[in-house]
């Protein structure tokens, strides 16, 4: 056990979890919550089909939007006393939201 107080640890484990856009920079990419994904809608899907290992999908969605708004804080894209449910999770603006571009080849309408 730990002797830092629990804040230290987090602030620490954030640190080391942080992933900001820079993080794709170079010859070994790491693409991380706050570096890779474009939309926050996308971390709180993954967390309520995956987690936890041995029963995903069991959270609730309260847990989940907690799950997530904790991921967020220590990737540096939203603040410790964040508040996230169906109506603020959009709205965070992750840090390579601009950063993706279509691969698919434009095509006709009919």
């Amino acid at each position: 056990m730990s002797v830092l107080p629990r804040r230290e640890r987090r602030r620490q484990a954030g640190r080391s979890a942080r992933g900001g856009i820079v993080s794709l920079a170079g010859k070994t990419p790491q693409r991380t919550v706050g570096s890779y994904w474009p939309y926050a809608t996308t971390l709180f899907d993954y967390v309520r089909r995956a987690m936890p290992i041995t029963n995903p999908l069991s959270l609730t969605d309260d847990e989940v939007y907690a799950v997530s708004a904790y991921v967020l804080f220590l990737n540096g894209i939203v603040g410790e006393d964040a508040v996230l449910n169906a109506q603020t999770l959009p709205q965070v603006r992750m840090p390579n939201h601009d950063g993706f571009v279509s691969d698919w080849a434009a095509r006709a309408r009919n």
